[in-house]
């Protein structure tokens, strides 16, 4: 396994002089190779660090968090397992696993839709109760882990920087109408 020190230091592809190869790669250059392995590294260590004080504190995974957040949000604290599943960006499978946990603890529980055989969760009072008393937790951690570190022109800037990256990304994936608008917000938030 190679270490981020090694990657730091390792030399960028050379570009192959060819004008067709030079269309189809185009080499990054020693600042965005060094902002690309910055990027990568947060990628895994934010995550890594969130759902361990998560699951330290609260007893629950960042992902389950993510779960119950997102049914929070919904007006009747009920959402398709489907639609669920691209909201907390994760696969129905492991969606599956997770609201069988959550479900076991009282916070979730399913229910067949009105019509045939579609799956919903949804967040129950106990597990509403649970989510507004783990919200303070994670954002003291979310706080101490990010934003004490920036200064308020460099918040600014990782917004408008991760707005358009979101938008360039959820603009290369149909996601369905659920997703339509959160493409939506990204697109205006990073104009």
């Amino acid at each position: 396994m190679l270490s981020y020190k090694h990657l730091n230091r390792q030399v960028i592809p050379r570009q192959d002089p060819s004008p067709q190869s030079a269309q189809s790669l185009r080499s990054l250059n020693h600042h965005e190779w060094s902002a690309w392995l910055q990027l990568v590294s947060t990628f895994t260590l934010l995550p890594a660090a969130l759902d361990s004080q998560l699951q330290r504190d609260a007893g629950m995974s960042h992902f389950e968090f993510e779960v119950m957040v997102a049914l929070s949000r919904q007006p009747d604290r009920s959402l398709q397992l489907k639609d669920l599943a691209i909201v907390a960006n994760g696969s129905l499978s492991r969606l599956s696993h997770v609201i069988s946990r959550l479900e076991r603890r009282g916070w979730v529980r399913r229910s067949r839709g009105t019509r045939g055989r579609a799956m919903y969760a949804e967040l129950t009072d106990e597990g509403y109760e649970k989510l507004m008393a783990t919200g303070p937790i994670h954002l003291r951690e979310v706080r101490r882990l990010v934003f004490d570190v920036l200064t308020p022109e460099e918040v600014k800037a990782l917004k408008h920087v991760t707005a358009l990256i979101n938008s360039g990304l959820l603009g290369e994936v149909n996601l369905g109408t659920l997703a339509r608008r959160t493409r939506e917000r990204a697109m205006r938030q990073s104009s």
